[in-house]
Parts: structure tokens; C-alpha cells; sequence
């Protein structure tokens, strides 16, 4: 990535009246913070040699997704692609986006396209940051992915936390239980996870039009961690 400030960032998107960073710039806000991402990259451009050549560099499998100010769920209009196996799947991949996204979003404007890693499988977890007018800004901590909505495993805690008080809030959940290791299975990097809560607690607090920062999923393995995909909303 090109990194940019944090401030710079937020003022691109105000100055469009987005409330919603794009994910990309959600990224680079997050990698500022020292949250750990896969490789990617952006081509803001829909030229295909330029795409085939970014891609090139990464390295398959890849995923490929959209980057439009008209899209909120990617999902659902078709602009998100997973585990492209190399340059001529993503050839076609492209083309299919396009037609799909004309389908399901007509009139969405396709600014260019982020390419990144495929990680491998892990345990799933959500992160998350609100900030609320009452109570200033708060944490969640649960299972991620696909569990979110089925397990709502989701805890809550008002910032500013200390390290004993997050470690405590997360063993009020499930996805703790799995982080210790599950019948027989290896325990996993709680300290990675950890590590990524703090830095979002501290983008929370040093990025006050920062409303709310969804983590999900945040993939958890035996030594490391790494977020998938990420949410920013604007005051």
C-alpha cells in the first residue's frame, strides 16, 4: 500500500461526504495502527495489464474485490471474488464482476479494484470498537465470521481497559474457549489477539470521527493473526 496519515484518510472521505471508508483506506488506517493484514494492493484503475501486473506481484491465490463510493455490501452486488488460482481465472473474474455488479448494482461506479492474499483457515473472531455519546468509546470481542450473528457471542467493555481487564472480558466468551485450545486442539496466539484489540482501542482514541470499527472477520492461527476485512464509519 501507499500509506497515507490517518487524517489524511478520514478528510478524503469527508470531502466526499462518504461516512464509510472505503476498505482500503480502512486498511491503511489499520496498518498504521500495527494491525496485521494480508499483502494487497490497490489499482485504482479498471485496466486490465495494470491489474494483471499487481497481481503478478502478490502472488495467487488472490482475492479480488471492488472498490465503489455506490456499494455497501460487496457480498450481495457480486464485487468480492475469492481464491483466484492465477492470471487467467482473474481475467475472467474481472469480466464477471463487472457484468454481475451491472446486474445486481446498476449505476454503481467501479473506481478500481483491491487485490489481496488469500490467509489460510483459522479460528475467526470479531473485533470491534463504538463510539457512543454517553459513554465514550467501547470494545467487542467475540466469535467472528459466519458465528456472529448465529452464537452472538459478542462482549462488551468502556475504554480505556487495561491489558488484565480485556483479558478478562474475553473469557466471558466462547471463542475464549477456543483460543485455549478445544478438545485436543493447539492453543492459539492470544497475545496476537490481544495486540490487535489495543491497537484498535488506540485508533478509537486517537481518531475521534471514528464512530465505529468492525474487525470481522479477525483470522486467529497457532503463532500470529490477521484481519480480514474491516469496517470504518464516520461521524
Amino acid at each position: 500500500m501507499n500509506m497515507k496519515s490517518p487524517s489524511d484518510i478520514i478528510r478524503a472521505a469527508q470531502k466526499e461526504k462518504r461516512k464509510a471508508l472505503f476498505e482500503h483506506e480502512a486498511k491503511e488506517l489499520a496498518h498504521s495502527a500495527g494491525i496485521p493484514l494480508p499483502t494487497s494492493a490497490v489499482c485504482e484503475t479498471k485496466d486490465q495489464d495494470t491489474i494483471l501486473a499487481a497481481a503478478g506481484k502478490l502472488g495467487f491465490p488472490l482475492a479480488l474485490k471492488a472498490i465503489s463510493p455506490d456499494i455497501v455490501h460487496k457480498t450481495e452486488a457480486g464485487a468480492v471474488i475469492l481464491d483466484i488460482p492465477d492470471s487467467a481465472y482473474l481475467v475472467t473474474a474481472l469480466a464477471k464482476m463487472r457484468d454481475t455488479i451491472s446486474t445486481r448494482a446498476p449505476g454503481a461506479a467501479i473506481r478500481g479494484f483491491f487485490l489481496e492474499t488469500m490467509m489460510p483457515p483459522g479460528l475467526e473472531l470479531l473485533v470491534g470498537g463504538l463510539r457512543d455519546e454517553q459513554f465514550g468509546p467501547s470494545i467487542a470481542f467475540g466469535l467472528g465470521g459466519i458465528w456472529v450473528e448465529a452464537l452472538k457471542d459478542a462482549v462488551f467493555g468502556i475504554l480505556p481497559m487495561s491489558e488484565q481487564e480485556i483479558l478478562d472480558m474475553m473469557s466471558q466468551t466462547r471463542a475464549n474457549m477456543f483460543l485455549q485450545g478445544f478438545r485436543g486442539s493447539p492453543p492459539l496466539d492470544q497475545g496476537a489477539v490481544l495486540s490487535i484489540i489495543n491497537a484498535l482501542s488506540v485508533l478509537m482514541n486517537d481518531n475521534p470521527m471514528i464512530t465505529q470499527i468492525d474487525l470481522n472477520p479477525v483470522r486467529v492461527y497457532e503463532k500470529g493473526a490477521a484481519v480480514l476485512d474491516i469496517r470504518i464509519i464516520l461521524i
